[in-house]
């Protein structure tokens, strides 16, 4: 105090002192003294009130678990609400960390047993919707149930869960953390509590503020008051006030400095789960919530140059990288609402449609190779809506062969004119329809829903040809009838109807019903009639081919077998469809096949047979009729399996490959038995090789069991026809289940008993008739329980035939038979007449590949000697042999001896043949 100008740092001096090295006992005491003014001590200049009151709160390893466990189960309840079980998957593996942190042998906490209850319940839930997910959920789905039964199995939860399961409620008591004795203490005393401290501490703060903008700078106050404390006491020096936390050490921004914006706290939106009655919480984050941008200025007016200026900015956009296919859809579609507002021509709406369309076929699942069922549904309803607009307004039309220039899209006075093929876009969902029949397992429930929208898709093509034939377009014409004929030609007659309206789309979308329930009713006629213009309007044999083999195999279906003959001989299809494409190869081999059950269906079993012979004969039946890939031993390029996918038939138009196989094999039962029985086993010529070869192999079993399959089946009766046995014969050809699927059954039964009788007839008169002079109609009829009138019809064809020696007797209603044992002579021409065929064969076959002579024949190679070296004489030249002159000559002479061969086979037939020229056969 000695200075004035050293009156103030010694009162500073002192203040600070006794703040930092006084004990409390002594403050109250120092305010009275008059060498130490009291000290007023103030609030850190740059730290805020909120970061004066912040308390350290020290948790205990348990509140810290449940804090985990908890936030973790909100981020698991919101994103299975949200279905995203790929999120869900990790969240999960964060929660099985935090539990796999924590001590073994300690009981599992509630807290976690209710988070992985309603996880575990959440996934049994979507594991009963599995075919309804996508490919990547489905297998994070499956990834993270394996993830629980296995933790489950590995801590034993299985009590711990059965015993929270049945008291869930009691898990709130234990999972707050319990309260420590110092804070009951505090309670008990009435402690404030949090909230009204905050309170006071900000009533405070805004006190002082005004009491220092009160006071001036020169105003110092060095008095105290027993109602201050010591905290509250301050030191005012030149405007500012000191403390002691201006010389602590602290990591905290002053406030002088820019602060940073304020992050806007996030949105709580309450969504309801139609799935379950409870309400959980969605975060939506707002900074990433995006904001639809208006198609057009507030101030632009929606023209006809406006909207196509938007449409070509959003068509240059199609297809660049990162351009999103939703985003391009959404665009069109929130486009076509602008138009429809701005009441602007229906032109520009189709011109907005047709992308719209494009828009749907450009965007197919990426895990799928067919567009789904969902966008399937929208893309029709978008054609429909299209034709709609076009069948009601007649001053429009839509045409690809319209030129840019052409369109007239804005002036109504004129006829409106678009670009576009409705044909085409008709044909490419008719085309995914198919690409996703292919794809889909046929036995599944999904194949069935999928199959009730071709009453869709055929209702649509009946509606576009309805618009197009108001122009004379062939091209489009003939395009879309085909497709209208291509999905009826296969339908059976006993269905009620061709195609079925199924309609199920789930919006209110514009619907026509172009059905024609009179036509459609006689299928016959409309198959007919459309085939008809088709042949007359179609330009390209393609169509007109396709459409003649559809007639025939359709009329092949109703049983119209002589109609559905004449009418494929007529068109000589058989000799130019080799020149086909694979897709017309494919159903002319599918046309082959039914006019072949038609035959049999019909009694013609030498046609039946004949018809069935080339297809069944190669072993690669399922690859001609496109039901399947055959699996060949050398590989294929993956474009040839593509295209060989491409071209599969949907399940629901297979030809059933077990009734292929018994109508050929019991075709060729029929006919082959009874040759075999006329010129024995060893003759060279064979109807059936297939069927020979299958019933060698069954006749050199040394036992065979009862017959398993309709193969065997077929071959048991075949042998017991061979000896005679037509019951046995006929027990085991009835017997098969597969003459159900046949339209008319118990027609195609009555058949097969008729032809089985008169064939075993004739097996036993060619095989047993040289055993008897004479035979009596009666004796066979009682036999064979055939009429009397149906023996004499059989045994006279075969005599008229010269199939059988013999001759009628009526008197006696017998047959004599007349025995004609071949001489010595003559049985060693026949022999002779064997062994020269077979000759004559080899020979055939030795003339299909060039013979030459073996490199054996020639010369052995001479080692020159040198021409330079002494004693040096030329070797004899030796003669070379022609090869090409040699190998002619012993062609020459193996045909010449073949033909002598022949000609003496014929002579020796010839004499066998006439028993009574044996003498001059002598000569």
């Amino acid at each position: 105090r000695s200075s004035p100008s050293s009156g103030g740092y010694t009162c500073i001096m002192a203040a600070f002192t006794s703040r930092f090295f006084a004990s409390d006992s002594d403050s109250e005491s120092s305010a009275s003294s008059d060498d130490a003014p009291a000290p007023v001590v103030t609030k850190q200049r740059w730290a805020s009130s909120d970061e004066e009151e912040e308390k350290r709160v020290v948790k205990s390893k348990e509140e810290k678990f449940q804090d985990e466990v908890k936030e973790i189960a909100t981020k698991l309840k919101n994103k299975r609400k949200n279905g995203d079980w790929v999120k869900v998957e990790e969240f999960a593996d964060d929660l099985l960390k935090v539990m796999k942190s924590q001590k073994k042998g300690d009981a599992v906490p509630r807290a976690f047993l209710k988070a992985f209850a309603d996880l575990e319940d959440s996934v049994d839930v979507a594991w009963a919707k599995k075919k309804d997910l996508s490919k990547l959920v489905a297998k994070a789905l499956t990834t993270l149930r394996q993830k629980l039964r296995k933790f489950k199995q590995e801590l034993s939860m299985e009590a711990a869960l059965a015993e929270y399961r049945k008291n869930p409620d009691a898990s709130g008591e234990e999972e707050s953390p319990a309260p420590e004795p110092a804070k009951e203490a505090a309670k008990a005393k009435g402690a404030p509590s949090a909230k009204s401290a905050k309170a006071a501490k900000a009533a405070k703060a805004q006190e002082s503020s005004g009491s220092e903008s009160d006071s001036g700078d020169d105003d110092i106050d060095w008095g105290s008051s027993d109602s201050e404390s010591e905290d509250d006491k301050e030191i005012k020096l030149g405007g500012y006030q000191y403390s002691h936390l201006d010389f602590l050490k602290t990591a905290k921004v002053k406030p002088d400095r820019p602060l940073k914006e304020e992050v806007k706290p996030k949105q709580t939106q309450v969504v309801e789960d139609p799935e379950d009655d409870e309400r959980y919480d969605r975060v939506i984050d707002s900074r990433n919530k995006k904001v639809e941008k208006p198609l057009f200025a507030r101030d632009e007016e929606v023209t006809a140059p406006t909207v196509l200026a938007k449409l070509t900015e959003i068509q240059t956009a199609r297809g660049r990288k990162g351009t999103s296919a939703a985003e391009q859809m959404s665009l069109l579609v929130r486009l076509r609402k602008e138009v429809v507002q701005a009441k602007l021509t229906q032109a520009l709406e189709i011109k907005v449609l047709l992308q719209i369309i494009a828009a749907h076929f450009d965007d197919p699942d990426s895990v799928k190779s067919y567009m789904s069922s969902s966008e399937w549904h929208h893309c029709q309803n978008d054609i429909m809506s299209l034709l709609v607009i076009l069948i009601n307004n007649d001053n429009l039309r839509c045409d690809p062969n319209i030129g840019d220039d052409e369109e007239n899209l804005a002036d109504p006075t004129r006829r409106l004119l678009v670009r576009g093929s409705v044909v085409g876009t008709i044909e490419r969902l008719d085309d995914e329809y198919i690409k996703a029949l292919q794809a889909l397992d046929p036995h599944a429930p999904e194949y069935v829903d999928r199959l009730k929208d071709e009453g869709v898709i055929y209702n649509l093509i009946c509606l576009c040809e309805k618009y197009v034939s108001r122009f004379d377009s062939r091209d489009e014409i003939s395009n879309i009838k085909m497709r209208r004929v291509e999905h009826i030609y296969y339908k059976r007659p006993y269905k009620p109807s061709p195609v079925r309206r199924i309609v199920e789309t789930g919006e209110s979308a514009p619907f026509i019903d172009a059905l024609n329930a009179a036509e459609e009713s006689d299928v016959l006629t409309l198959m007919a009639r459309l085939c008809k213009e088709l042949y007359v309007a179609d330009s390209m044999d393609r169509s007109r081919t396709r459409a003649m083999l559809c007639q025939v195999y359709h009329l092949a279906i109703y049983d119209h077998w002589f109609q559905a003959r004449d009418l494929l001989l007529m068109s000589h299809l058989q000799d130019s469809i080799a020149h086909a494409d694979a897709p017309t190869q494919i159903l002319f081999n599918r046309t082959m096949v039914q006019l072949g059950l038609c035959a049999f269906r019909n009694g013609m079993i030498s046609a039946a047979q004949n018809a069935l012979n080339d297809i069944w004969s190669g072993g690669r039946i399922r690859e001609l009729l496109a039901q399947g890939i055959l699996q060949r031993k050398q590989e294929k390029t993956p474009d040839e399996i593509k295209g060989e996918k491409k071209r599969q038939v949907p399940f629901h138009m297979h030809i059933n490959l077990e009734l292929i196989e018994c109508v050929y094999y019991v075709s060729s039962m029929l006919l082959e038995i009874p040759h075999m029985a006329e010129s024995g086993e060893a003759s060279l010529k064979v109807i059936s090789k297939p069927f020979r070869r299958q019933l060698d192999c069954y006749t050199r079993q040394v036992f065979n069991g009862p017959p398993e399959n309709s193969r065997d089946h077929i071959m048991a009766a075949a042998g017991a026809m061979k000896n005679g046995d037509w019951r046995t014969c006929e027990k085991h050809i009835l017997s098969l289940s597969i003459w159900s699927m046949c339209p008319n059954s118990e027609a195609v039964l009555t058949m097969l008993r008729a032809r089985i009788k008169e064939e075993s007839l004739r097996t036993y008169l060619f095989a047993f008739s040289g055993f008897f002079d004479s035979m009596s109609l009666e004796t066979l009829s009682q036999m064979f329980e055939i009429s009397i009138p149906a023996v004499h019809s059989i045994i006279s064809k075969m005599i008229i035939n010269e199939e059988l020696q013999a001759s009628h007797d009526q008197p006696s209603s017998t047959i004599v038979v007349h025995k004609a044992e071949p001489s010595p002579l003559q049985s060693l021409a026949l022999q002779f007449t064997d062994k020269v065929v077979q000759l004559v064969e080899s020979n055939e076959r030795l003339n299909e590949t060039p013979s030459s002579v073996s490199f054996k024949d020639r010369l052995p190679y001479v080692r020159p000697q040198r021409r330079d070296g002494p004693g040096f004489s030329a070797p004899p030249r030796q003669p070379r042999t022609n090869f090409r002159t040699q190998g002619r000559s012993l062609r020459e002479q193996q045909f010449a001896a073949a033909d002598a061969a022949a000609s003496a086979a014929a002579a020796a037939t010839q004499a066998a043949s006439n028993p009574t020229d044996s003498s001059r056969f002598r000569k």
